[in-house]
C-alpha cells in the first residue's frame, strides 16, 4: 500500500472511529486522499499529514484539536463528511481568503462508489438508498441491531 495512503487511512481512523480494516474495505480511502490533494492547498497537506503523524487513535483530545484548530479543521471536518456521507463541501470562504481556493472545491457527491461506501449506512445498520437494495420486501423487516 503506498505510505501516503496509509497515513491518510490511519489519520482517518482517528477522526471517524471506525477501524483501519473497515476503512480499507469501502475502497474509497484512494479517492478520498486524491479529492483532499486536489483541492487542497499542498503546504495545508504537508501540515496535516505533520500533524497526522503525531496522531494516537485513542487520543481524544487530539484529536479535538485537530477539529478545532484554524487551518486544517475545516480540512478534517471535510474529510470525515468524505467518510460519512461520501460528499466533499466546500471550505469555508474565510478559510479559503487566507489559504487559496480551488476551482474544484465545490460541493459535490465524491462518486457513486463513495455514496454506497459511506459509514453513514453502517452507523445505522441500513443500506443507501437507491443502491444495495434488501431484496423484495426487505422493507418489511426492522433493521438488525447496531453492536457498539
Amino acid at each position: 500500500m503506498d505510505d501516503r495512503l496509509d497515513e491518510f487511512l490511519k489519520l482517518s481512523v482517528a477522526l471517524t472511529g471506525f477501524g483501519h480494516l473497515q476503512l480499507m474495505g469501502t475502497g474509497v480511502g484512494a479517492e478520498y486522499l486524491k479529492t483532499v490533494e486536489d483541492i487542497v492547498p499542498d503546504v495545508s497537506v504537508a501540515r496535516l499529514f505533520d500533524a497526522a503523524r503525531k496522531l494516537s487513535p485513542c487520543d481524544e483530545q487530539a484529536v479535538e484539536s485537530l477539529v478545532t484548530d484554524r487551518t486544517l479543521g475545516p480540512i478534517v471536518k471535510n474529510i470525515i463528511i468524505m467518510w460519512y456521507c461520501g460528499t466533499w463541501n466546500p471550505l469555508p470562504k474565510d478559510w479559503c481568503e487566507v489559504h487559496g481556493r480551488s476551482s474544484k472545491d465545490v460541493g459535490h457527491v465524491v462518486s457513486s462508489a463513495a455514496y454506497l461506501a459511506g459509514l453513514q449506512w453502517a452507523t445505522v445498520a441500513a443500506h443507501p438508498s437507491g443502491g444495495l437494495p434488501g431484496g423484495f420486501a426487505s422493507w418489511a423487516f426492522p433493521p438488525e441491531e447496531v453492536q457498539p
